[in-house]
């Protein structure tokens, strides 16, 4: 997909969302092309967001070292967020299923990477708004915050086949729910094999 395409598909999916989500799940791609987008993804927002930081790196230095690794070590945090979105598009599948929808995993990885691909075109145009001001910068990060819950919404209501908003806010309140149960899971699990090792 290249330009008038690339960009009509923006544009839907800032003002129509579902017809977006639709049009994207039309293409029917398998999961593996869509664990592929998504780690692509995941690496580019990366550099992206590594970039932003050392364009305008935080005045006190103690900040710096809290932002992680993103500042320190990108490949880590790369492998972080694939994971993370990779457990997040998990979970919206079968909490979606477990309330009656029917999306599929590649469905779901295709519209998690094209959220991606919005998320890197905003923080494309935030390197350029910080430069020149901060505080509205600022202004956008919630604005784009918000908006992109009600585009998830929108993408997981299409992609299960919900009429409502509501069920797709549902599954996405159980998704979280089951990704928090999980990571803590795994921290403990990790945590008694460290104690037991020592």
């Amino acid at each position: 997909m290249a330009g008038e395409a690339f960009w009509s598909l923006v544009r839907q999916t800032v003002f129509e969302p579902r017809d977006a989500a639709r049009r994207i799940l039309s293409l029917g791609l398998p999961a593996r092309e869509g664990w592929l987008a998504l780690a692509l993804m995941a690496a580019l927002n990366t550099l992206v967001y590594s970039l932003a930081i050392r364009l305008n790196p935080p005045a006190d230095p103690a900040m710096a070292g809290m932002m992680g690794p993103a500042y320190q070590a990108p490949l880590v945090f790369a492998a972080i967020l694939f994971v993370g979105l990779a457990l997040a598009a998990l979970a919206f599948t079968h909490a979606g299923r477990a309330l009656g929808g029917e999306a599929t995993l590649g469905g779901m990885l295709s519209l998690m990477a094209w959220m991606q691909v919005m998320r890197l075109l905003v923080q494309l145009a935030l390197v350029v708004l910080a430069m020149a001001s901060p505080a509205l910068a600022g202004i956008v990060v919630m604005v784009a915050a918000l908006w992109g819950l009600w585009i998830l919404l929108a993408f997981m209501a299409e992609a299960h086949g919900y009429a409502s908003l509501w069920r797709a806010a549902g599954a996405l309140v159980i998704a979280f729910a089951g990704i928090v149960f999980g990571l803590s899971l795994l921290l403990s699990l990790v945590g008694v094999r460290v104690t037991g090792g020592i």
